[in-house]
């Protein structure tokens, strides 16, 4: 791995204490984004640290994944291990979301290998802060189930275009994956969200914009977020950056490899690194 960025913050900044977020997943971050950042800043009124991993056709398992030119490291090889900062008596407890895990059966991975991949994620989270609230969700099962032939070679075909996937096994291997996330999760005692389907369209893995807030707002209820919080606490103004989608440390576009300096945003106590 590359060398430990510097951070532009310190525990020592901050006296009230830091809440850390961890979110971890693919492109159905990528796309709600701003949605997501809204709800973490409405629900937390001390200052915040999101630490992030995620991105368009995004790995768990892989070396590398990529999305048209783009490639990023997989989840588990990127950098966000090694900058986890271990925080002070002020800080409560940090959060985790961990979410689009059935990404890497398209890449052919099995449902053994990624269900693996997930156990190592919780792991590592917890090896971190054992304090840390991992919140997990389920695959779309019920709308890939419902995906028909035609529709299938057309998400595939803008999507991941050079899997070599059929639907069939794609059904059987979510299906799989599935239950042995329920499994995992009730053996790690990690609360499992089910997708609903009402929040997919004719894309079955991408939750639709009109319904991006309340499916993570789903997602984050087992933080316990605190109700009616104000979405302006003192000292924390605006976030002019909510509708920037982060970008990643480390990438390669076009084969080339880019860094961008991390935190890439910092505004009115709100942080965001992206690996």
């Amino acid at each position: 791995m590359t060398s430990r960025p510097e951070l532009s913050t310190t525990d020592d900044a901050r006296p009230n204490g830091t809440q850390r977020v961890i979110l971890l997943g693919a492109s159905n971050i990528t796309l709600a984004w701003p949605r997501i950042m809204a709800l973490i800043q409405s629900g937390f009124s001390r200052s915040v640290e999101v630490y992030t991993a995620h991105g368009m056709g995004r790995s768990y398992c892989a070396e590398r994944s990529g999305f048209a030119f783009r490639q990023l490291p997989g989840i588990l090889r990127s950098d966000l291990w090694n900058v986890l900062p271990q925080g002070n008596n002020n800080d409560p407890p940090p959060t985790a979301l961990i979410t689009d895990l059935g990404n890497d059966l398209v890449y052919g991975s099995s449902p053994e290998e990624v269900a693996a991949a997930t156990v190592e994620t919780v792991e590592r989270i917890r090896s971190w802060n054992s304090e840390c609230r991992i919140a997990m969700t389920r695959p779309p099962v019920h709308s890939v189930n419902t995906l028909g032939s035609i529709r299938f070679m057309v998400c595939k075909a803008a999507l991941f275009p050079f899997s070599g996937l059929r639907l069939p096994a794609v059904k059987t291997a979510t299906l799989e994956l599935d239950r042995k996330i329920v499994e995992l999760a009730d053996r790690l005692s990690i609360p499992l969200t089910a997708t609903n389907s009402d929040w997919y369209g004719l894309d079955p893995i991408h939750v639709k914009r009109s319904r991006q807030t309340e499916a993570f707002s789903k997602y984050f209820e087992p933080w316990s977020l605190p109700e009616n919080n104000d979405s302006n606490p003192p000292n924390r103004r605006p976030l002019n950056g909510l509708t920037f989608r982060p970008t990643a440390r480390l990438r390669w576009v076009w084969g080339t490899e880019k860094q961008t300096q991390q935190p890439v945003l910092t505004d009115g106590g709100f942080s965001v690194f992206a690996f």
